[in-house]
Order: C-alpha cells, then structure tokens, then sequence
C-alpha cells in the first residue's frame, strides 16, 4: 500500500510542478496564475475563500490583489452584509489576461483527462475525489463537512 501512495503524492506533486512551471514559462507569478484559475471558475470568490480553498496565506493573496488591482485585472465589490469582506472580480483586461494565461493549461488538463478516462474510466475522478476526502477525514475527524 506505501507504494501506491508514494506514487499518488509523487503525481500530485508533478501536477503542482506543472503548473508553477507553465506560469513561469509565461513570466507569471504562481500564485497570480492561482488566483487567475480561480476567478475564472468562481464568480463569488473573497480574499478568505481563497485562502480556504486554495490554501494561500492571507499575507500572499494581500500580495497578489494589490499587484492584479494595480494591473487593472481586477476590483473589489464589497459583500452585502460584510464589513470588510469582498468578492474579487475580473476586469475586461483581466478576463483577457486570465484567458491568456489560462488557455494553455486548460487545454492540457482536458487532453489529459480525456486520455486518463479513456484508459481508466471516469470514475478515476471520484476514485480521487473520495481518496482526498477520506484522507482529509482521517486526519481531521472533527471536520464533517469534508468526510467521504
């Protein structure tokens, strides 16, 4: 059993790598290629959802809104009812600098898994998804919302 979860972190950690390494090749920052990933896929996304979800530290993201707000790539719209909480919100400029960015990698994410559900079906994804949940879990009982 070791061997195999050697073999899935060792993957997890390609697909890290891959990605840092096509954000450089492109003269990106990682993380502004993280947090362009995730607005193109998140319309309600704040600076503590972010951090919770893409597990970037709060001094980072501080970071990498100030150097996207004064690129023009994005604005903050304040969240009814919070009081210092915003949504992150792309601009002209930023959907085509995202889309930019973006269009290589999501290419080959799709290539990628269209192969890899090709050969293992698509339940490979699930088969993760449980992994990654069901290890969240043993580590950390108390957190219901993340159980298999």
């Amino acid at each position: 059993m070791r061997s195999e979860i050697k073999k899935l972190v060792d993957a997890t950690n390609l697909i890290d790598h891959t990605y840092l390494v096509q954000g450089r090749s492109m003269a990106v920052k990682p993380n502004i290629v993280v947090l362009l990933y995730a607005l193109a896929d998140d319309e309600n996304l704040s600076q503590s959802k972010l951090h919770n979800n893409w597990l970037l530290p709060l001094s980072t993201i501080n970071t990498i809104v100030t150097e996207c707000r004064k690129e023009g790539y994005i604005t903050l719209e304040p969240i009814p009812g919070k009081r210092r909480e915003c949504f992150l919100r792309l601009t002209r400029k930023g959907r085509a600098f995202a889309d930019f960015i973006l269009s290589n990698i999501h290419a080959a994410e799709e290539k990628a898994m269209r192969e890899t559900i090709s050969r293992y079906s698509p339940e490979f994804v699930e088969a993760l998804d449980f992994y990654a949940k069901a290890f969240h879990a043993a580590l950390h009982p108390g957190d219901v919302a993340d159980e298999p």
